[in-house]
């Protein structure tokens, strides 16, 4: 609240010219530079420290921002205080519930979505999913409903940030947090499998770590499917759709088969601890499609080839989360839970030995190798949609390879060169030239052959020499000399 009525103030002086927008701008730095940018009312005894305002100018701002940030808002019961972010299905507010005043995470469904049908399952979904589960690492749900024309789901207020903006923040974890948040994620899937659900997008985006106690929930549920092996036909499904995040995808999500089960939230899974550790998803790309192929086709380099510190069995744990074929990976979270657990206390875990070749993680040690023996030649049921981050910025890895440790640059992308069609000039005129290059060489043969036989005839036997005339002394041939009588 604080914080609206400091921006409602700024709002208000520089809208009546008391203000100039510049002078705010440097008041705004004066308190960063101070460490004041969060203290409530810090901005307006700037502004009249700095001469900008006067006291009797401050209180009646002041006033009228308090009362232009007391008009915020109402859903139904819900009294909307900030808004925390933004996707997909809707926008999230930081609300406020009149029966109790109870603060709560408020995710509201825009009214043009709710006429879309599969939208509203979506959205519907979510909440019944997460009604279902109640477990320390899920956020709970609280109350749904509809009110002024807007579909609403009321959820735990998890006071912290999501991993991806911690990410985005440090570069990478340790190897020991990233464990932790991955040991609590994975009891989180436990309790969902118990309940026969699948979660279908683990990703750091849905991972909220909370504010001084560390605690890592899992949120956004609208993708929660029934796992196959029940008969009741999944709650959201789609033939040939890939639901979830390509960064993430199981081989089997990129493939859109239907049968997915826990197996697939193990892999998205690893792939968030991959990031965790090194800083970067395993697969990057230009569009969705060339990201979720490399998921099927390809193997990354092992975590211990980007940082020497990470442990060879937190590697090996990865690389069977990570395996290509389900049968693979872990099959449970229980499982999973039984390595991470060994791992954290410092020893080498139990059942994480994988044949090399049979991850989109490459051996502790191996060498380069080329596309995985499990995956497909040809991949064309693919849908070729922009990937759903490619907007956004991503922390680089810290390697060693002298990118100073705890700065980042934009995500980038791994993409071919596509050679460029030559024009018809270029072709013909190819052409042309190729064709006398082979009328003159036929040419060159050709005198280089007549040159020989010339060559031949000039050296063929000489003929007999002619008879001698008659009376023409005869010269005497070789022999014996006769003897005189």
């Amino acid at each position: 609240m604080a914080e609206q009525i400091d921006d409602q103030l700024a709002k208000l002086a520089m809208a009546q010219g008391l203000v100039s927008e510049a002078e705010m701008r440097a008041a705004r730095e004066e308190l960063a530079r101070r460490g004041h940018s969060d203290t409530p009312g810090a901005l307006g005894a700037l502004l009249v420290e700095r001469g900008s305002l006067t006291t009797s100018q401050l209180e009646r701002l002041s006033a009228s921002a308090q009362a232009a940030a007391l008009k915020t808002p109402k859903v139904g019961d819900y009294r909307l205080v900030e808004k925390l972010g933004a996707g997909g299905m809707g926008a999230v507010y930081k609300a406020q519930r009149g029966l109790d005043g109870q603060i709560v995470a408020l995710k509201i469904l825009p009214r043009s979505k709710a006429q879309d049908a599969e939208f509203l399952d979506r959205f519907e979904a979510e909440a019944r999913a997460a009604f279902e589960l109640s477990h320390p690492n899920i956020v709970r749900a609280l109350d749904m409903g509809q009110a002024d024309g807007y579909h609403y789901i009321a959820m735990e207020f998890v006071d912290g940030r999501d991993l991806y903006q911690i990410l985005e923040k440090r570069g990478k974890l340790d190897a020991g947090e990233a464990v932790g948040i991955t040991i609590q994620i994975a009891e989180a899937l436990e309790h969902a499998h118990g309940e026969r659900l699948v979660h279908r997008d683990i990703k750091p985006d849905n991972i909220l770590i909370e504010n001084g106690t560390g605690k890592a929930k899992l949120t956004d549920l609208g993708l929660c499917i029934e796992e196959p092996s029940v008969l009741a036909k999944p709650r959201i499904t789609r033939r040939g759709l890939a639901m979830g995040t390509p960064f993430y995808f199981s081989p089997e999500q990129a493939r859109g088969e239907e049968d997915i089960d826990i197996r697939s939230d193990i892999y998205a899974l690893g792939a968030t601890l991959y990031e965790m550790v090194t800083g970067k998803p395993p697969f990057e790309g230009a569009s969705a499609a060339q990201v979720m192929l490399r998921h099927i086709q390809e193997e990354v380099i092992s975590p211990k080839e980007i940082d020497r510190s990470i442990p060879d069995g937190l590697c090996r744990v990865i690389e069977r989360m990570m395996a290509k074929s389900r049968e693979d990976r872990y099959q449970t979270p229980t499982e999973l839970l039984v390595d991470l657990r060994l791992v954290a206390d410092g020893k080498p875990p139990r059942s994480a030995e994988l044949k090399a070749g049979l991850s989109s993680v490459r051996s502790v040690g191996g060498g380069p190798k080329g596309p995985s023996k499990l995956a497909p030649m040809n991949f064309s049921d693919v849908p070729v949609v922009p990937a759903k981050r490619a907007t956004r910025s991503r922390v680089q890895p810290v390697t060693r390879s002298g990118t100073r440790p705890g700065t980042r640059g934009p995500r980038t992308t791994l993409t071919e060169e596509v050679p460029r069609k030559l024009p018809a000039w270029a072709i013909i005129a190819g052409l042309v030239v190729l064709v006398s290059a082979c009328l003159a060489g036929g040419y060159l043969l050709s005198k280089a052959f007549s040159g020989r036989d010339k060559g031949r005839t000039d050296s063929a036997p000489t003929a007999p020499p002619a008879p001698t005339p008659a009376g023409a002394p005869k010269t005497p041939g070789p022999g014996p000399v006769p003897t005189p009588k």
